[in-house]
């Protein structure tokens, strides 16, 4: 028999030492990667912070090259006034900053520059956007000129002239510019607002009916084609479309004003009259909307109202010959003869001064020869 000691009996052969958890192989591996996404975030974090601040780095960078850049040409440009090169490419830098200076370097550039014509289009663009009609007229014209096939430039020479009352001469650059592919529903809204001031109101539906084909909401065509109706005498499609532009916009004064003339056209005085105070509710200084109820009350002979209507936009009214016309004739008509005549007299002088006024049918020749007496 074996014997074994005390020693012996208290130690297992095969027991082995426990290891500890800290040192496991599992617990290094979590280690491990707890390590790499924390440095995987941070390279990130990094990275993302300079991506978003580069491209305002690269816009400081441009910035202060650009400016170094004027700089150096407005210095070039006290010593040497007459390059055109540099005129060109200083206007190029400073268009969107000082447009006003960009236009005066513009205008050193002529027609020996190989990049003219792109000088021009520029003083267009900058006469256009500061209010200087006179400019903008004159570099249009050089452009259609030069590029007869070119509708965006008969486009903004119709807007122009347009907007300077000159409607037949805006009609034919409007008219031209959608025979050369034009063909938004703007530009056929163009040629009837133009048409409409040009009093050749019986012209306005057809450019007004291809716009709501192209646009079928489009609200100012509805509008148009309701005025249209109304002045050829079409009082069911001007009812039809001042109604549709009141469904649209229910504050609308203009189309709630067609609705009074149609029931004054139609005999039907009390309701236009009603329509028209509506109107004034929602706007009481719409001077048309005054003026039509002035109207409708000297036709019921009221002109004692139509006179206190009146009278208190004077000031601000006494230049528009269709206003002094109306007080003329409430002032006659509520016993104020005097003052009627010397209304009747002040229409007189301004119908005198607006037959002074340069037609619009002037011809482009014509202006250029004033042009240069000046």
């Amino acid at each position: 028999m074996n014997h074994r000691t005390e020693s012996e009996k208290l130690t297992p052969p095969f027991t082995q030492q426990a290891r500890s958890p800290f040192f496991s192989s599992g617990f290094l591996i979590l280690v491990g990667g707890c390590l790499a996404l924390f440095l995987y975030l941070v390279f990130q974090s990094e990275s993302g912070n300079s991506d978003s601040s580069q491209p305002a780095a690269v816009e400081q960078v441009t910035e202060n090259s650009q400016k170094a850049k004027r700089k150096e040409l407005i210095a070039y440009l006290q010593q040497h006034p007459d390059d055109e090169f540099a005129h060109f490419q200083l206007g190029e830098l400073i268009q969107d900053r000082a447009p006003y200076q960009a236009l005066e370097n513009f205008s050193h550039v002529t027609s020996r520059h190989p990049r003219y014509y792109e000088a021009v289009e520029a003083i267009a663009e900058i006469a256009l956007e500061q209010g200087l009609p006179e400019r903008a007229s004159a570099a249009l014209f050089i452009l259609v000129r030069e590029y007869p096939e070119e509708g965006r430039f008969q486009k903004s020479l119709a807007q122009l002239l347009f907007a300077q009352g000159k409607y037949n001469r805006a009609l034919r650059y409007a008219r031209r510019n959608i025979e050369l592919g034009g063909d938004q529903a703007e530009d056929y809204l163009l040629v009837a607002e133009i048409l409409k001031q040009a009093g050749r109101t019986i012209e306005m539906t057809g450019p007004l009916k291809q716009a709501l084909y192209l646009e079928p909401d489009l609200y100012a065509a509805h509008l148009n084609l309701a005025y249209a109706g109304l002045y050829t005498g079409d009082l069911e499609t001007a009812t039809r479309e001042a109604r549709w532009c009141l469904a649209e916009k229910p504050e609308s004064t203009t189309a709630l004003r067609y609705l009074a003339l149609i029931n004054r056209n139609q005999g039907n005085i009390e309701k236009s009259l009603a329509v028209i105070n509506q109107a004034l509710q929602i706007d009481s200084e719409d001077i048309e909307c005054l003026l039509l109820k002035a109207d409708l009350l000297i036709y019921q002979r009221k002109g004692a109202e139509a006179y206190a209507l009146l009278k208190p936009l004077y000031e601000a009214q006494q230049t528009d010959r269709r206003y002094v016309s109306a007080l003329a004739r409430a002032a006659g008509l509520s016993g104020k003869r005097e003052e009627a005549l010397e209304l009747q007299q002040l229409n007189q002088r301004l119908i005198k001064n607006e037959d002074l006024r340069p037609s619009s049918l002037q011809s482009e020749s014509v202006q250029k020869t004033q042009a240069g007496r000046k």
